[in-house]
């Protein structure tokens, strides 16, 4: 008896499925197989997405860099042009490194501007922020490529530093680190209206084929817009570190208007 159960079970096996029941499991293949090429689709995407992503960031840098050298290459044209034959680019980015190492520090740049926008600055900073360890960083000029969104930073050649000595040991570690996105500290900034701004800032290095430059970075732009009044293009800013609680912040003022005679 038990044999004969054994034996219609296994009749039963090969009895062909009906066409319904075909149907419905080629249906369910189907929608399998569907969800396989969505999944593949997808992960493709992922990886095109990340492709194009990478090139965009090393275009942004590329151009990044570009605008340096191009501030650097004008300023070192605009002040050995005066009263002269203008050099050509090609002879102005072959001597900027050579000229720098050789002329003193009166030669190579202008006098610091002191006036009533700077002493007030760093009285403000001692007496009303309690801040010390004061210093100028620099003295520049604001370049078109510090205003733009897509640059999004303040440039600040190590070549045309005031002083250097505005960092800890740490600090200065850190910045200096060729780590990617390890290389950035924290600073708070006090506007040209004496006011710290709200969101804070990243000091940063960046390193190129013949200098370095400190960069202060992320919100600058922001920044920027909301003090454009009294930062104009063209117009020669100073930047000054202090402390505040041990911690590391910057102070940015006007002291020359473009078209101001000092």
């Amino acid at each position: 008896m038990e044999d004969t159960h054994v034996l219609i079970k296994h009749a039963n096996s090969f009895i062909p499925e009906d066409s319904s029941t075909r149907r419905r499991n080629q249906r369910i293949l189907t929608t399998e197989n569907n969800q396989y090429l969505r999944k593949i689709e997808e992960l493709a995407n992922d990886m095109l997405r990340f492709f194009r992503d990478k090139e965009l960031q090393k275009e942004k840098n590329k151009s990044n860099a570009m605008s340096i050298v191009k501030d650097e290459v004008s300023a070192e044209w605009l002040r050995k042009s005066k009263g002269k034959r203008p050099w050509s680019t090609t002879s102005v980015v072959k001597n900027v490194s050579k000229k720098r190492k050789v002329l003193k520090k009166s030669e190579d740049r202008p006098p610091v501007v002191v006036n009533e926008v700077t002493e007030r600055l760093k009285e403000f900073i001692v007496n009303e922020m309690k801040g010390t360890d004061v210093k100028l960083v620099i003295q520049k000029t604001l370049y078109t490529s510090d205003t733009l969104k897509t640059q999004n930073r303040l440039n600040m050649p190590l070549n045309q530093l005031e002083t250097d000595e505005f960092l800890t040991d740490d600090e200065r570690t850190i910045i200096e680190s060729v780590v990617p996105k390890e290389n950035t500290i924290e600073v708070s900034l006090l506007g040209p209206t004496l006011e710290m701004y709200k969101l804070k800032m990243e000091l940063t290095m960046w390193r190129l084929l013949r200098t370095k430059n400190y960069v202060l970075k992320t919100n600058w732009y922001r920044f920027w817009l909301d003090n454009k009044r009294h930062l104009k293009e063209g117009s020669k800013i100073q930047v000054w570190s202090f402390r505040r609680d041990q911690q590391l912040c910057f102070a940015i003022t006007c002291v020359e208007k473009p078209g101001d005679v000092f």
